[in-house]
């Protein structure tokens, strides 16, 4: 029956396309997800978003990640702790991980941001692609 009426809201444009939760808060699972960033054309401090999915927690969420490199690398390109853990406050829809952007070139240089744990909770998207984009 649940399903039928997400897709009857889902047809009548009422229900965003992802769909409704399959539970009522404060049931949710916690599952948080990392947010791509925008892209970056000037250097300075800036943040990756952690975001929960199901809306705020009751409880203190403890999410670990770590930096990793792509085409842009760490200590030239961005600076940044290289791995961590922040904490989404009870009631928090999100939390942020600092880092900054050392410079931006001619081409688009990418790194990420992977989810390594969450307490209590799990991963729902795990990495989060951040861009420095190229100078115009």
């Amino acid at each position: 029956m649940k399903t039928i009426m997400v897709l009857l809201l889902l047809l009548l444009g009422i229900v965003p396309a992802h769909g409704a939760p399959d539970c009522n808060p404060p049931d949710c699972p916690v599952v948080v997800d990392a947010q791509d960033g925008p892209v970056h054309e000037k250097t300075g401090p800036h943040a990756a978003v952690l975001k929960m999915r199901n809306g705020a927690s009751w409880q203190d969420v403890q999410v670990s990640y770590r930096f990793v490199d792509g085409t842009a690398k760490q200590g030239e390109d961005y600076r940044s702790a290289q791995s961590g853990t922040v904490t989404i406050k009870a009631g928090a829809l999100s939390a942020e991980v600092p880092y900054t952007v050392l410079r931006v070139t001619d081409q688009q240089r990418q790194f990420s941001l992977q989810i390594t744990a969450v307490k209590p909770g799990e991963a729902g998207k795990a990495v989060a692609v951040l861009t420095i984009g190229g100078r115009r």
